[in-house]
């Protein structure tokens, strides 16, 4: 039923049920107590009266008796009796008749002649009567046996309890009930705003929050935890958004620019040079697309975790040397000098792939913003247990408002620059991926006029 799918109904049967078995351990262990306790106190008080009975009896031609005694111990008739029996059995003393017909028990009778004293519990006239048989012993000699008895109350205090407790569990357990409802609408209700607030929330509209002011408990951690979800997905979705539009606008200039130029070509016959040089053009947009689609492909397979990362041992003075004869005739070609700085010997396990392309990325970087006659360095190092990969240029610097956004995708600092050089904001973003990948950092220092330093921080193997 769908009743029983309710957090609340659980909730409360499971209260309900467990203090309903809590009740019945307990009463049963109260009657139990009790009902041992009672038969204590009525037994020491047969035990006492026997013992007043024995010091009152008297003998005649050898036969236990109490004729011209029994007012010495105040009998009560009505309430307990006394019987005496001889040798034989036969019984020599019996006042029980006030209290009804009370059956002698033959096995009773022969066990304290036999010197072993016993207690029971009997019925007469609807009523029951607990008794004590005892040998009646004189210098070690069995001359009879004395029989007490007491009215049993037990039975009706125990019959008065279980309806005290036939009353009180069920009015118990209704409270308990009620309550237990009423404590579980009340821890349960910032869940149901939650829910309500969820079902609000969709990826148009990730702006909705709870904002429940709760206590440190279970529920307001999982308030507080549900809104940093919420805040989690929304930067994320609003990342997709500009990284779709963004990848869009990227890929629409190259194709504006293709497509204008062969419609221009097309517009009239011209001369073999003409369509060489269109050609030329179209093929360095081509060029373009191509670096930027493989830019987009390698941080989708690096959000998907599709790019394995090997960890095979990679020397930094290898890597940084060959880095650098790769980008030596770019370099050249903008007359700015490229320089080895001398390091340690550090050997550190990463994917030496991965490092190469983080190193060229930067290198292009700073070539791309290093004026004629300037220098590009590029250095590795040890700090604080970490392997340093860095890469300084003397450069225009970057503005101080730029430095905390220069690694997001498609932001740049000189757009206008970056366009005509061919970039489009991807390189440091994807530097960033392959440092954290590896359990790294990558991080700027710089300033306008003053030329940047990257500087990446990599893991030693333990």
């Amino acid at each position: 039923m769908p009743g029983f799918r309710s957090v609340r109904l659980r909730l409360t049967l499971w209260y309900v049920l467990l203090l309903a078995a809590i009740l019945a351990a307990f009463s049963g262990g109260i009657y139990l107590a009790l009902r041992q306790q009672l038969y204590v106190s009525l037994d020491t008080s047969l035990r006492s009266r026997a013992t007043t009975v024995l010091e009152v009896i008297e003998y005649e031609n050898g036969r236990p008796t109490l004729s011209g005694t029994i007012s010495a111990f105040d009998p009560n008739v009505g309430e307990h009796f006394v019987r005496l029996f001889d040798t034989t059995g036969a019984v020599t003393f019996d006042d029980s008749t006030a209290m009804g017909d009370i059956p002698i028990d033959p096995r009773a009778v022969q066990a304290a002649l036999a010197g072993r004293p016993t207690t029971r519990s009997v019925s007469a006239g609807g009523e029951t009567l607990r008794t004590r048989t005892v040998p009646i012993q004189r210098n070690s000699r069995v001359f009879g046996v004395l029989e007490v008895g007491l009215r049993d109350e037990v039975p009706g205090t125990l019959r008065s309890l279980l309806v005290i407790f036939a009353v009180a569990g069920p009015v118990t357990l209704l409270l308990a009930s009620l309550g237990g409802i009423f404590l579980a609408e009340r821890a349960l209700a910032p869940i149901d705003k939650v829910t309500r607030v969820a079902r609000r929330i969709s990826a148009e509209d990730l702006s909705q929050r709870l904002d429940l002011r709760l206590p440190d408990d279970e529920v307001g951690r999982l308030a507080r935890t549900f809104d940093e979800m919420i805040a989690r997905l929304d930067d994320a979705f609003r990342r997709q958004r500009q990284f779709t539009a963004d990848a869009s606008h990227e890929l629409r200039t190259p194709l504006t620019a293709i497509k204008g130029q062969v419609e221009v070509a097309l517009a009239r016959p011209r001369r073999l040079d003409a369509y060489r040089e269109v050609l030329r053009n179209v093929n360095e947009e081509v060029d373009r697309l191509i670096r930027l689609v493989g830019s987009l492909l390698t941080l989708a397979r690096a959000d998907a975790g599709q790019i394995p990362i090997a960890s095979e041992p990679v020397n930094l003075a290898g890597l940084v040397a060959a880095g650098v004869e790769q980008v030596r005739p770019a370099g050249e070609g903008r007359r700015v000098e490229l320089i080895v700085a001398p390091g340690p010997p550090v050997t550190l396990r990463a994917d030496e792939d991965l490092l190469l392309h983080l190193l060229l990325n930067l290198l292009d970087n700073a070539l791309k913003h290093t004026e004629a006659g300037g220098r590009v360095v590029a250095g590795w190092g040890l700090d604080d247990g970490c392997a340093e990969l860095w890469v300084r240029d003397t450069g225009a610097g970057i503005a101080a408002e730029h430095l905390g956004r220069i690694f997001d995708r498609f932001y740049r600092a000189d757009k206008a620059r970056s366009r005509a050089e061919g970039g489009a904001g991807l390189g440091l973003s994807i530097c960033r991926w392959i440092a954290e990948a590896h359990g790294g950092s990558i991080a700027v220092a710089s300033a306008p006029g003053r030329g940047s330093t990257f500087t990446v921080r990599l893991p030693l193997p333990h």
